[in-house]
């Protein structure tokens, strides 16, 4: 999905330009990016102040996104400037650019899964750095951090090492995004969300992905590190003014906690809950049953679900 802008961004400006920081908090592509698509790729010619700096006019930001929508259709990189500069777009009705997932993506995820079997920390860097230049961290997140992940966990059961292979890739992304994540934050001028991890477990990757990809949004997340209690979480959404709660978990969930800790505590909660990561696929007819709202597997579909209940009017 094309990343939301922030509606309540309001950026300086100068005769109608805009800097490039502030059109990265409006489409949610990070400068790197930008820059990327400018000089690698042409796709956007921004003007320069006598000092050299990218000013953006209103036209180049509607390309950004436009850029944004075509690469969420699965359309290349390399097609999307030939898409977007056709002189009548019906011209491209008889021969239509492929779509479908990017040809980049597969080999992103099996260097960065074999830099992980390697315990090759400068090789994740720069796979990460590769795909952060094309494309934005919305989809980078969830087609190639997220899948690694998933992979990495799936073989952690084989070996020792591979376990530590997981450990160490699970690491290296927390790291990575945290620091993302603390810059998206100081930028959110959204609603609140309270973002913690079931009772009993621990701040995961899971979290990490879904925290940083809410708050590329403008969505305000309050971070409640792990582990926590139900009656710690009751006495923060009667304290903050936070629009809704998600949970987030990596395993499966106690019967006491799914039909009497649960149903009991959320009817206390005058706010949505929602709930995220495997232990919400786990047990998803329970969770709905106990009164919270079950998220997509997808770290970046379950974001778009926690916009759709946080950012619209039907929320309040």
């Amino acid at each position: 999905m094309t990343p939301t802008p922030r509606a309540q961004v309001s950026p300086p400006e100068t005769d109608g330009l805009f800097p490039i920081r502030t059109v990265a908090s409006m489409t949610g592509v990070h400068p790197v990016t930008l820059r990327a698509w400018e000089r690698r790729h042409g796709l956007i010619r921004p003007q320069r102040t006598p000092k050299g700096h990218r000013l953006y006019s209103t036209g180049d930001i509607d390309r950004i996104r436009q850029v944004l929508g075509l690469l969420e259709q699965g359309i290349s990189i390399g097609q999307v400037g030939q898409l977007l500069d056709a002189p009548d777009p019906a011209t491209l009705e008889d021969n239509p650019p492929a779509r479908g997932p990017s040809a980049a993506w597969p080999d992103y995820h099996s260097r960065l899964t074999a830099a992980a079997l390697q315990f090759d920390s400068h090789t994740l860097e720069r796979v990460y750095a590769d795909a952060m230049s094309v494309f934005p961290v919305q989809q980078v997140i969830s087609q190639l951090l997220w899948p690694t992940h998933t992979v990495l966990g799936d073989q952690a059961g084989d070996s020792t090492l591979s376990a530590a292979a997981q450990a160490f890739f699970r690491g290296w992304a927390r790291y990575t995004l945290g620091c993302r994540f603390r810059h998206e934050l100081s930028h959110a001028q959204g609603p609140a969300l309270v973002l913690a991890p079931f009772p009993e477990q621990g701040d995961t990757l899971e979290m990490d992905m879904l925290a940083l990809l809410t708050a590329t949004q403008g969505v305000r997340v309050l971070w409640l590190a792990g582990p926590i209690t139900l009656d710690t979480l009751e006495a923060t959404m009667n304290h903050v003014p936070a629009r809704g709660l998600t949970l987030v978990g990596e395993n499966r969930l106690s019967r006491e906690l799914l039909t009497r800790g649960l149903p009991t505590w959320s009817g206390k909660i005058g706010s949505p809950v929602f709930a995220a990561g495997p232990s919400a696929h786990h047990h998803r007819r329970a969770l709905t049953g106990a009164g919270l709202i079950p998220l997509e597997r997808d770290p970046w579909q379950a974001t778009r679900q926690l916009e759709k209940h946080l950012l619209t009017p039907q929320a309040d």
